[in-house]
Formats: structure tokens, C-alpha cells, sequence
């Protein structure tokens, strides 16, 4: 079950400066600057410190409420945009695992990606991130995948970033919360070293992060992971 907590600031909501405030700010200022104040208890001119006192208060009084009428002018909030507000915090984020294995050659850093029908393009390795124990859970499902022994993955947690971004093969955009794994195999089937090649029906293919920024359906659909991957995999 999900539960999401809203945390409403009222006095962030609607007009924040009201006529009543404006109408006493402005006849309280008329009013210290017209009245006339005797000298107090007999002190020689009190009577005018005091009024010189009120006037310097209701010009700050005024002032604030010139800034505050500024700020609400400026700074609109209304029950539309806490709608919207709304709306967006109550999108459901989608916790997928991204899987980035690198196959470096000298200077040449390639990852390994494979072809999704669904979204019609290239991608990192991805599964659904399990509320526990996940490693344990991507080592085995990647095993599966590659036909590969579990106990030959090493898995590491690197990252993690929420990105709203448009998924291709649900037509909506989405909020998805990615955990960036950097994975490797301690052995490595001769198959895997070929540019391509297909395990169980997928296809998989080493690129570099160069070639996936000139591919012009990855920079379509997917450019903001590859972006994701480049700056936390070194």
C-alpha cells in the first residue's frame, strides 16, 4: 500500500493581503499624521517624540504591506496551482534497477545494452527494483537472462536519482525512481566478446556512451539514462 502525505502551508494559499489590511494601514498612517499630542506627564516636548514615533510606525506598517502586495502579485498561489501541485506529487514513481557492465578494450569503455521490442530501442539492462535484498535479486535474475553463474556477478549499488520521463511503451509520462548498479563477471563467455550476439531470444550489443549519443532512437527515448549512466560510471 502507498501512502502519500500532503503537507498544506495556508498561508501560502490564496491572497495573502486583504482590502481590510490595506484600508487600516493606510488610515492608522492618516490618523498618527493629523492627531495632536500633548506634552506627557508635563515633559517639554514628548508630545511630539511620541507622534514622530507613531508616524515612523505606521510608515513601516504601510511599507510591509506595500512589500507583501508586491510579493503576492508576483508570487501567485491559488487552489489551481495547489491542484497541479497535487497532481504531480501523486504520480506513482516506479522503482526500476539499472544495470551498467562495462567491457573495457585499452581507452574504449563499452556497456552492454539490448534491444526492448516494447520501446523499439537499445537500453541498459533494467528489472524492477524488490523492497528487499535487491543485489541478491538482480544477480539472479541477470544469471537468468545470461545464462551465467550467480556466484560469478559481483554487484554494486552506486546510485540512485528519480527522473520524469516519457515511457514509449506505456504512451504516458512517468516518474521513475532508478538505482544505478555497476555489475561485473569474474568469467566471461567467450560469446560475450563479440559486438553482438543473442542469448535466448534477446539481443544484446557493447557500446560506448559515444555511440549511444549518436544514435539518434536512444537520444529519442532514452538519452536522459545514458546521461545518468555517463556521470556516475567512470
Amino acid at each position: 500500500m502507498t501512502c502519500t502525505i500532503y503537507i498544506l502551508a495556508p498561508d501560502l494559499i490564496g491572497n495573502k493581503v486583504t482590502i481590510d489590511t490595506i484600508i487600516a494601514g493606510i488610515s492608522f498612517l492618516l490618523s498618527v499624521f493629523t492627531a495632536s499630542y500633548d506634552d506627557l506627564l508635563g515633559i517639554r516636548g514628548a508630545g511630539i517624540a511620541l507622534k514622530t514615533i507613531f508616524c515612523m510606525i505606521g510608515i513601516v506598517y504601510c511599507l510591509k504591506i506595500v512589500k507583501d502586495v508586491s510579493e503576492m502579485v508576483k508570487n501567485k498561489y491559488d487552489h489551481e496551482v495547489l491542484l497541479q501541485d497535487i497532481e504531480h506529487l501523486n504520480m506513482i514513481q516506479h522503482n526500476h534497477s539499472l544495470i551498467a557492465i562495462k567491457n573495457q578494450v585499452g581507452e574504449e569503455k563499452r556497456y552492454l545494452v539490448y534491444y526492448d521490442e516494447r520501446w523499439d530501442c537499445k537500453l541498459f539492462l533494467n528489472y524492477k527494483t524488490q523492497n528487499g535484498n535487491n543485489e541478491a535479486a538482480l544477480k539472479e535474475q541477470v544469471s537468468v537472462d545470461l545464462n551465467l553463474n550467480s556466484g560469478d556477478i559481483t554487484c554494486n549499488y552506486v546510485t540512485s536519482r528519480v527522473q520524469e520521463k516519457y515511457s514509449v511503451s506505456h504512451q504516458e509520462t512517468r516518474v521513475y525512481n532508478h538505482r544505478l548498479y555497476e555489475m561485473y563477471f569474474n568469467n566471461i563467455p567467450d560469446e560475450f566478446r563479440k559486438d553482438n550476439f543473442e542469448i535466448s531470444g534477446r539481443h544484446y550489443y557493447w557500446m560506448t556512451i559515444d555511440e549511444m549519443e549518436k544514435d539518434d532512437n536512444i537520444k529519442k527515448k532514452n538519452l536522459d539514462v545514458v546521461d545518468f549512466v555517463k556521470e556516475y560510471i567512470k
